[in-house]
């Protein structure tokens, strides 16, 4: 392999000039292809470098090796294929950490880490050909809550058994022809506003990151999904049929209000504002939302309730439509008044709809962009649920980015904001219900088209998606402790996000491995 030779310093450099590139307008035209090959020489730099997923067993770390002396249309350094591997250990000293994860070359590394103990802190590095991954640059952050924190704390499961397994998707984009847009305009550069990535007609990433998100919820044993809008890029027939085959590889769309442990799979969907169509001439919305997927809806409605359990303990998920027959972002009297129906059947519920509801989405919204709810529709959202000591949390979808965050009305309730399947970071997020509580994490899509593509779209927003988009690590892996067993007004829950960062005594690294790609 012929190689130049770089110092460690020029490394660094290179890393801190590849996490500042962004897509030059010129260059971003409708010819790319995510069929690029992967160069086979050059310098392998790794970068990028994200510690995505930490449970109370398993560490999720990816990153990309690639060569900031060859840069593409994009800007971005071309992928190398190289080979890597991870050490960790219980110990701050490096001489006692194991090797996991070795793998072959790719330039699109992703290694899970498996069979680490509840509770433990654990220091980590990535490596390829001996060079020492360098983590994503994000903004603020403290090394310790950046993307790669030098060590962990794996989680601790809440009280009780596990009831349930719920997958959360959200920000699909079936049919979407230019990713990255906060504003579509095709007469503008890159097509709206900022410039975006457009699609590859031949291999489009909605389709692959849709099908690889559906698969790898499945193959993690989720027997229930929950499609938190935006389905579709803007109601189209095509897409949304699409999208519903997609899904139906999962299981079977509604049809029943109990999901048991073992139950078939089954999906429910919620509508997000780009699933209602805008004609050309009037300003208003046409709802074109495909009727095969009313089947998950209650009957003359597009809002749902089906609970997840067993006789002993069992959570009620409430799907509400942030649509209404002349706009988005809304939350309908109809839609408030079945949602308190709902809680007060005295089970501990978690509503969700596409468009958030925390006053922290509200505040980094960017004028005329708005990221959540109508402010008074969601201040009335949140009155309803702080009369409710069931209500057991808040998903939404919609800014595309992992977030947590609480409000004053409902106190430590959590309010949780879905990364986009569609685009960086590229995922879907587990929900592992207990009787005591459940246990939140997010996981990057594994197919390898899925992570290279995740790899290219971080470079949406003038190359500051990561920034917007990740998340800290305990926006994306935390638990919230609720009893969830069966009986009238369960008392308020307490959350208990991922453990603080801690010094634990060295503990033994038997049966600690990893799966790779």
């Amino acid at each position: 392999m012929c190689e130049s030779n770089l110092s460690r310093r020029q490394l660094l450099q290179y890393a801190a000039l590849v996490g500042a590139t962004f897509p030059a307008l010129e260059a971003i035209g409708p010819d790319w292809s995510l069929a690029d090959a992967v160069a086979e020489g050059g310098n392998a730099v790794p970068i990028n470098l994200e510690l995505v997923t930490v449970t109370d067993t398993t560490a999720i770390i990816t990153w990309f090796t690639g060569d900031p002396l060859r840069l593409d249309e994009f800007g971005r350094p071309r992928p190398v294929a190289a080979p890597g591997r991870v050490l960790i250990g219980t110990d701050p000293d490096p001489r006692t950490w194991k090797v996991v994860g070795r793998h072959d070359k790719t330039a699109y590394h992703y290694v899970e880490v498996t069979g680490l103990k509840p509770g433990r802190t654990y220091y980590w590095r990535a490596e390829s050909k001996g060079r020492v991954a360098v983590a994503t640059g994000v903004i603020p952050g403290s090394i310790l809550r950046g993307p790669a924190p030098p060590l962990f704390t794996t989680m601790l499961r809440p009280g009780g058994k596990e009831v349930g397994r719920v997958a959360w998707l959200n920000d699909l984009h079936f049919g979407e022809q230019v990713a990255g847009l906060a504003y579509s305009d095709p007469s503008l550069p890159g097509g709206g506003i900022p410039p975006g990535f457009p699609v590859d007609p031949e291999h489009p990433y909605w389709r692959f990151m849709g099908r690889g998100a559906v698969h790898d919820a499945r193959m993690r044993g989720c027997n229930l999904l929950l499609a938190n809008g935006d389905l579709s890029n803007e109601s189209e027939p095509a897409a949304l049929r699409e999208c519903k085959r997609t899904l139906d590889g999962l299981g079977e769309l509604g049809g029943t209000d109990l999901v048991r442990p073992g139950d078939d799979p089954r999906y429910f969907v919620t509508r997000g504002n780009h699933d209602r169509q805008r004609p050309k001439v009037d300003a208003g919305l046409v709802d074109r939302f495909d009727k095969r997927f009313h089947r998950g809806f209650e009957k003359g409605t597009q809002h749902f309730s089906v609970a997840v359990g067993n006789h002993k303990a069992r959570y009620r998920f409430v799907g509400l439509d942030s649509n209404d027959g002349e706009t988005t972002g809304v939350l309908r009297r109809s839609e408030l008044d079945y949602l308190e129906a709902e809680l007060e059947k005295g089970e501990a519920t978690i509503p969700l709809f596409h468009h958030p509801a925390s006053a922290s989405a509200a505040a980094t919204g960017i004028p005329p962009f708005a990221n959540g709810l109508d402010n008074d529709d969601a201040r009335a959202f949140r009155r309803l649920l702080a009369k409710y000591p069931n209500a057991a949390g808040v998903y939404a979808g919609h800014t595309h980015r992992n977030d947590l965050s609480r409000n004053t009305e409902t106190g430590r309730l959590p309010y949780f904001e879905g990364g986009a399947v569609k685009e960086y970071p590229g995922g879907y997020t587990v929900v592992r219900l207990f009787e005591k509580g459940y246990m939140v994490n997010f996981y990057k899509t594994r197919r390898r088209d899925a992570r290279a593509w995740s790899e290219r779209s971080r470079g949406e927003y003038f190359g500051l998606a990561p920034s917007y988009l990740l998340g800290g690590l305990q926006d994306r892996n935390w638990s919230y402790r609720v009893d969830a067993r069966r009986r009238t007004r369960l008392a308020f829950g307490r959350e208990s996000l991922h453990p603080a960062f801690t010094h634990e005594r060295p503990d033994s690294l038997e049966g600690v491995g990893a799966l790779v790609d």
